[in-house]
């Protein structure tokens, strides 16, 4: 029988479950795509019970180890990684732990985004100098070593074991060559097909207007709309798009290929990118490390990749998409640099065949700071960083950015004395970004001076266009 308070007394042996500890159930729970009421079914533990473990507000601070080994059975985890006992990304054969490592690079990046994301009032060369420090002392406190990372996972048997302890992905998303289906599939055997779709989530339910509201969604007018939009939300994804697949988790510190990049697949493509004889590509603001790997896969002449960026998270996730296509590229060499903009390629010997990036593009205006630090995608420092460093980066660069950050583009081309040339179609795509849907003066200040069109008579609300360049 249980009481309440302090003199609370726990069957058996009792254990305490520590914060840290909290916060690895509720991530482990996620990861397998279950809510509260699926692991008690599972775990043969009360919802109540569960709810307390989880909980930070919790009173109750011990708790039975038969209790806790039972959830650890219904995750599919011994209780010592459940517990935190197994602490190491590495073990004795030095094998190396995705999970693990996804949970405190997303610790360190949450900490490193507020730091960086608005420096217009700190010089550039301070905040980079905090970045580094901040991300040295972060990775020393855990004792995480990336080039011992990427020294196991250079082993054919730690990688081969690295990949096989990967989560098992809740939904599988399958995108059409020419991006004119999307199909959403889930165990057993379900499946939600989405036609003509006009982002990789076509979804405009949230969209800030009532008239929006007389479109039928194409995702959520479907029987499994929600299933597959819990899914898509909260646990581990694997897309797949021309036969190569990408692993990814929704997250702040992380967006998953979308229309954006599959647009920018078939500007390169039309200007001949995948036929020409390049031997290096550089993918700067990787995230995923769609493009580069996609452009690595395409080109049978590429011999190294290097993904480029400046959290931990498109580090992990980039590193762990070439690991899962590599497959019968292993001639091609991966290195991977985690730095603020183009820093840490300042040392090449000779500049990259290729790069490639699709930096982020909403701009930073005056009277709206707090846009820099609520978003991965606001900021234009990238885009000028590249074309004012061109020369040193690659002989051939491939951008793709937005008609709302054209006035950053201009200056910077000015200032480099060079001029962008289109390649392939502008393309005009919905604007759906969420966290901008309460800040109307700063939608309103996009429509008036950086061209953000606004449609009445479309699911979507507001669009924007997008252009390929190249910099030769």
């Amino acid at each position: 029988m249980e009481t309440k308070g302090k003199n609370r007394k726990v069957a058996g042996r009792g254990m305490t479950v520590t914060l840290e500890m909290k916060k690895r159930i509720r991530s482990l729970r996620h990861s397998a795509n279950l809510n509260i009421d699926s692991l008690a079914d599972k775990s043969e533990v009360s919802e109540r019970t569960l709810k307390k473990i989880e909980s930070p507000k919790s009173r109750q601070k011990r708790f039975d180890e038969d209790v806790l080994m039972k959830i650890a059975k219904a995750l599919n985890i011994s209780f010592d990684e459940l517990s935190g006992k197994q602490r190491q990304y590495k073990q004795e054969d030095n094998s190396v732990h995705f999970e693990f490592l996804a949970e405190q690079f997303r610790e360190i990046d949450r900490m490193l985004l507020p730091l960086i994301r608005d420096h217009r009032h700190a010089g550039q060369r301070l905040i980079e100098h905090a970045y580094r420090g901040l991300l040295s002392q972060c990775l020393q406190e855990r004792e995480i070593d990336l080039e011992q990372i990427n020294q196991g996972l250079r082993d054919p048997v730690k990688r081969n074991a690295f990949i096989e302890g990967l989560p098992r992905p809740g939904l599988t998303v399958d995108v059409s060559e020419d991006f004119d289906e999307i199909s959403y599939k889930y165990p057993p055997n379900e499946m939600l097909t989405v036609k003509s779709p006009q982002l990789l989530w076509d979804c405009h339910c949230d969209t800030p207007s009532t008239k929006q509201n007389d479109f039928e969604c194409p995702i959520h007018s479907q029987s499994s709309g929600e299933e597959v939009d819990r899914r898509f939300s909260n646990g581990y994804v694997l897309i797949r798009y021309r036969d190569i697949e990408f692993y990814w988790r929704s997250s702040q510190e992380l967006w998953p290929p979308s229309v954006d990049s599959f647009y920018m697949m078939e500007a390169m493509k039309t200007d001949g990118l995948f036929t020409k004889k390049y031997d290096s590509v550089l993918d700067i603001g990787s995230g995923t490390g769609f493009l580069g790997i996609m452009t690595a896969c395409c080109n049978p002449y590429i011999t190294e990749i290097t993904l480029s960026d400046w959290l931990l998270t498109p580090y992990l996730y980039g590193t762990t998409n070439w690991f899962l296509n590599r497959k019968s590229r292993e001639h091609i060499r991966l290195k991977t640099n985690t730095a603020l903009f183009t820093k840490g390629l300042d040392s090449l010997a000779k500049p990259y065949d290729i790069a490639i990036c699709n930096p982020p593009y909403l701009p930073l205006l005056d009277g709206f700071d707090e846009i820099g630090l609520e978003s991965t995608v606001a900021g234009t420092d990238l885009l000028t960083d590249i074309i004012l460093r061109n020369k040193d980066l690659a002989d051939r660069i491939y951008l793709q950015f937005s008609s709302l950050s054209e006035p950053e583009a201009q200056i910077a081309q000015e200032k480099a004395g060079l001029k962008l040339r289109p390649v392939g179609e502008e393309k005009l795509v919905p604007f759906r970004m969420r966290i901008l849907w309460e800040k109307a003066d700063y939608l309103e200040m996009l429509i008036k001076e950086r061209g953000l069109v606004e449609k009445n008579n479309s699911r979507h609300r507001f669009w924007h266009r997008l252009q390929t360049y190249v910099i030769e």
